[in-house]
């Protein structure tokens, strides 16, 4: 396997912390988040951007190795979390809320988060913290603007 496609499979290698990559990849993400600025096309097209890239990159990760989703993988949560964070006021008890409740949705998969998982190709690997983010995002729009 490539060195340079595990590198981003693990972002950077913050993927390989021995305990919950998963949660750390995603403090990590959100504290990138909280100084990026709230420009909507500029958010958008970071997050398409990263929801592209990670498709790709575990789409060939699946094809090559053929694991469902190893602990190592964190560009998913990358990409949920930034998308739970999108345009989301810049505040320290908002971004928690935002990091709780995403972290809630991609450990629990309630709803059909769970079933997205389990689709082929790495595809799902991507797909269930793509969800937990849009969760994340309408109960925070929600919370912010009383919807």
């Amino acid at each position: 396997m490539d060195k340079f496609v595990l590198l981003l499979l693990s972002f950077f290698n913050v993927g390989r912390f021995k305990y919950a990559p998963g949660t750390v990849a995603s403090i990590f993400a959100s504290f990138l988040w909280y100084y990026f600025p709230n420009v909507f096309f500029l958010q958008f097209s970071v997050i398409i951007f990263l929801v592209i890239i990670s498709i790709l990159l575990c789409f060939y990760y699946n094809k090559k190795i053929q694991k469902d989703d190893p602990s190592f993988i964190v560009v998913d949560e990358i990409c949920g979390m930034c998308i739970a964070l999108f345009m989301i006021p810049k505040s320290y008890i908002l971004f928690l809320i935002s990091f709780l409740l995403f972290r809630f949705f991609d450990i629990f998969k309630p709803l059909c988060i769970y079933r997205s998982q389990k689709i082929d190709y790495g595809i799902g690997i991507v797909l269930d913290d793509i969800l937990a983010g849009l969760y994340t995002l309408f109960i925070m729009n929600v919370i912010i603007y009383n919807i």
